[in-house]
């Protein structure tokens, strides 16, 4: 039969399984009108019964802020689902801007509301959404006990990130090494910029069990950690000791143009140490066939700024062809123009003025002086 098709051994005219299909499409269509319809009055109702309790429940949890001893569980008793939703949401909020004894008074309000035992049971069973909330109101709460009681351990860098800030904001967290531990022990993927900040706070003070396990394990790594690494290694600026920054050398002559950008960054924090100023070294990095990389490079040597290393960006810069690497170059020169010879402007010419034009125009903006009229 012409303009049919075969259904279960039967011939179906083609317009009526046409007609079958817009029917179905048809109910669908009204079926997902109608959820979304009753989704939006739900979420409408619900917002609205927030709205009239969330005034109220404000000016009441700010007269208990400012009360001598306010009682949290007398406060809580009775109150309906849609308050205590509320009160929780205004909680979150307040924790966040306040600290000191402010913040302290109102972290009882947590305890009445049953939140770090429900941290606990979620550390225990709650899958990565929940964990991370558990310890983002104990950081809140400043109380690590119910995450000390679980056992749960961290395995994302993400759970990793806040488990060091909980316990390093509630002073349990046992100094550098032991927050390094957590953070990158056996990690697998990247950081998000929370958990970069987070190793950059933690190996500030103390760098040493960061240069030293990336010392061990920075081959181990996928490109993305050790790039966030060495970042952090690039913005730490305190002193070392006899740690092994072979790794950091090495990090400069990968495949990989932004890591061997990053390491340069990196280096600039560490290079007053002799072991990494081999001649040839250096050599080999000022001639980087990336201009990226070359661009790095250049400030690295600008951030060493002792006559050797100045000497060696100078000659670098003569036979610089790229615009980008060229510019940062002159641009770390100029940095340290009271440190070179007098004659070096009219080597550099043109980028040179560039260059010091615009250090000029950013010093006098730091110091607030009016740069134009």
């Amino acid at each position: 039969m012409a303009g049919a098709i075969g259904v279960f051994g039967y011939e179906v005219p083609l317009s009526v399984v046409l007609v079958l299909v817009a029917l179905v499409i048809g109910l669908l269509l009204a079926v997902s009108l109608y959820v979304t319809i009753s989704w939006s009055v739900y979420r409408s109702v619900v917002d609205d019964r927030r709205d009239r309790v969330e005034d109220g429940l404000r000016e009441e949890m700010l007269e208990g802020l400012f009360a001598d001893d306010p009682d949290w569980e007398a406060w809580v008793e009775g109150r309906s689902g849609t308050e205590l939703t509320v009160a929780e949401s205004l909680l979150d909020e307040f924790l966040r801007e306040l600290d000191g004894g402010d913040r302290a008074q109102l972290q009882g309000l947590g305890v009445a509301l049953g939140i770090p035992d429900r941290a606990r049971r979620q550390l225990d069973a709650g899958d990565e959404f929940e964990r991370l909330d558990a310890l983002t109101w104990l950081t809140l709460l400043g109380d690590p006990e119910p995450y000390l009681a679980a056992d749960f351990v961290p395995e994302t860098p993400r759970e990793r990130a806040a488990t060091v800030t909980l316990l390093s904001e509630t002073d349990r967290l046992e100094g550098a090494r032991e927050g390094v531990s957590i953070l990158l022990d056996g990690v697998d993927g990247q950081f998000t910029v929370f958990g970069q900040d987070t190793l950059y706070r933690v190996s500030r003070s103390n760098p040493t069990p960061l240069l030293e396990t990336a010392a061990a394990a920075y081959r181990t790594w996928n490109e993305p950690l050790l790039a966030q690494v060495l970042a952090v290694c690039a913005q730490l600026e305190t002193s070392v000791g006899d740690q092994d920054l072979s790794w950091l050398t090495a990090a400069l002559e990968t495949e990989n143009e932004a890591i061997r950008a990053a390491s340069a960054r990196a280096l600039g924090s560490f290079g007053w140490r002799e072991t990494v100023r081999d001649r040839a070294f250096l050599e080999r990095a000022i001639a980087d066939p990336s201009p990226r990389v070359r661009g790095a490079v250049y400030e690295m040597l600008g951030a060493w700024g002792d006559q050797s290393a100045l000497s060696i960006l100078l000659y670098a810069l003569v036979s610089e062809t790229h615009p980008r690497a060229m510019e940062r170059g002159t641009a770390a020169l100029v940095d340290r123009r009271d440190r070179i010879d007098p004659e070096t402007p009219a080597v550099l010419g043109g980028a040179w003025d560039w260059s010091l034009e615009h250090a000029e125009y950013n010093d006098l903006a730091r110091r607030g002086t009016r740069v134009y009229s």
